[in-house]
């Protein structure tokens, strides 16, 4: 279990220090959700907005996840 716990805390370390170096978004403009996912048990790790201008798509996966009103 220690070693799935270790696993788990340099994935986040990782997915955090991925998500610093993103532009952060405004608020205002149009903006995708980046979200981190454990490969393995595909738990979220974390999640942010960028805006589009500057998503990384480098491999998207796109998911239409719900529409805002």
């Amino acid at each position: 279990m220690n070693a799935e716990r270790e696993r788990l805390r340099l994935l986040r370390e990782k997915a955090e220090q991925i998500e610093a170096g993103l532009p952060a978004w405004d608020g205002e403009s149009p903006a995708v959700l980046v979200s981190f996912t454990d490969p393995v048990t595909q738990m979220r790790l974390t999640q942010c907005f960028v805006p589009v201008a500057a998503a990384p798509l480098a491999r998207p996966r796109l998911r239409l996840v719900g529409e805002a009103s």
